[in-house]
């Protein structure tokens, strides 16, 4: 099965002509030049900018360019200066160059003055000062946001807010940023942390360390709080439902089931059936049923002849891993198995604990498909449009990625219950991860987060 799967995401293309762009409102008349309100897209915010059209260019007023923006403005001996983010633009009316952090740019027509205010091609302006323009809407689109580089493994805290990681060596740095956006705001550097686990409700996050301890992260407060120092190995932590306890797999071998309670940093055993190798651990709602894959070792064999010459194989045949499902209501909680069959079992995903979801790889060569699962174990394949490469389950949906040719990928619906589907996005490219939150939509592809919010892909990332 490929891990690797792609998305194109067409950034918006830059009008040749910014004129048609600008939406007039109100004119009056200054000097010779008429100043008009025209309503510009500044950082994802809708504002007010004063134009003039001089010699078929607009040109913008510097003052409200850099009030949307945030940045510092002053003059001094008639030179006007433009401060944002390390970058500086010098300019003074009548001149037709500019000076970029110290460096001549040249101008089409000069910096014009009217009634006391600098008008400039926006161009120029807003590139000088580090940003970029587009156009959207029919609205000139400017943005100065600063995008992560190098961020991996999305995950949404909650609608419009992804976390992302940022590796460096043995340890990285999280941030959280603004999908609508792309603004981010550093939340965590962790050394020697699992990747951080965000609660249901979107209000914290957690991980654990090498030694077995646990960590709270509150993401508005960004304070780090220990719950436990138990020293036992913590894999695959699960939030309940209400974002109140956290699940686990306990020990080097996954074998136990295991609930602590964060606020008191109690540990109580659920399950230890002495089966090693769960993963892929799933919670329902009322904390009383668990669904997870148990993978069987490969059987090792050598040649009795010449084991000193190590003669060592491991056959994997059957080593696919099976559904397994326990009700830890009952007096005496006994794992059922649901499956059977010696396809890999992926993405296991799981809907109150009553039915499963999984992608199943054949062991022979073969397209990948999704296979519902109910309880009893009956198993039917629902969606098996081209080479599915991964499954979330959100908002009741079944959000399905799927590699339909060698360039073509896509992504599409799935209803859970009567298995009708729905495409929703054609991509391609080479995307290695997939999230989704309800309607909302993100993907790495290229080394970037892309996200899909409202009609169109957004790079978070570059």
């Amino acid at each position: 099965m490929k891990k690797a799967i792609g998305a194109t995401i067409l950034a918006a293309a830059v009008s040749t002509s910014l004129v048609s762009a600008a939406s007039a409102a109100t004119t009056t008349k200054a000097t010779a030049v008429q100043v008009q309100q025209s309503t510009f897209s500044i950082n994802y915010q809708a504002s007010s900018i004063r134009t003039v059209k001089l010699g078929g260019e607009t040109l913008v007023a510097v003052r409200d360019i850099a009030t949307a923006l945030n940045a510092k403005l002053s003059v001094a001996n008639g030179v006007t200066t433009i401060a944002l983010d390390g970058h500086t633009v010098d300019l003074k009316a009548g001149d037709k160059q500019i000076k970029v952090d110290g460096n001549a740019v040249s101008l089409s027509q000069p910096v014009k003055g009217v009634n006391g205010t600098a008008f400039i091609a926006v161009r120029p302006l807003v590139q000088g000062l580090g940003g970029t323009l587009s156009t959207s809407g029919g609205q000139i689109a400017i943005s100065t946001i600063k995008l992560l580089a190098g961020a991996e493994n999305p995950r949404f805290v909650r609608p419009g807010l992804i976390l992302v990681s940022v590796p460096s060596g043995e340890s990285r740095t999280d941030y959280l940023v603004d999908a609508k956006t792309g603004k981010s705001s550093e939340l965590l550097k962790v050394e020697d942390g699992s990747d951080l686990i965000v609660a249901p409700n979107g209000a914290k996050a957690a991980y654990t360390d090498s030694t077995g301890a646990v960590y709270i992260v509150d993401l508005a407060s960004k304070q780090v709080a220990k719950a436990t120092e138990d020293a036992s190995i913590k894999a695959e932590l699960v939030w309940s439902a209400d974002s109140s306890l956290l699940y686990f797999l306990q020990g080097d071998k996954g074998t136990v089931i295991a609930q602590l309670d964060p606020a008191g940093g109690a540990i109580k055993t659920i399950l230890d059936d002495k089966v090693d190798y769960k993963s892929d651990l799933h919670v329902s709602p009322d904390g009383k049923k668990f669904v997870y894959v148990v993978t069987a070792l490969g059987k090792v064999t050598s040649d009795a002849t010449n084991v000193d010459e190590d003669k060592v194989s491991i056959d994997f045949a059957g080593t696919g891993g099976q559904v397994f499902l326990v009700d830890v209501s009952v007096e005496k909680p006994a794992a059922v198995k649901l499956t059977t069959a010696s396809d890999d079992k992926l993405f296991l995903q799981s809907v109150d604990g009553s039915k499963a979801f999984y992608v199943s790889v054949p062991e022979a060569d073969g397209n990948s498909s999704v296979v519902a699962l109910t309880p009893d174990g009956q198993a039917s394949a629902i969606f098996a449009e081209g080479d599915v490469l991964e499954i979330v389950l959100s908002g009741g949906k079944l959000y399905v990625l799927t590699q339909l040719s060698d360039s073509a990928t896509a992504i599409y619906e799935v209803d859970p219950a009567s298995g009708a589907k729905t495409k929703l996005y054609d991509l391609s490219g080479n995307v290695s991860g997939f999230i989704a939150n309800g309607s909302e939509i993100a993907v790495e592809n290229g080394g970037q987060v892309f996200a899909r919010i409202g009609e169109q892909w957004k790079a978070i990332t570059k």
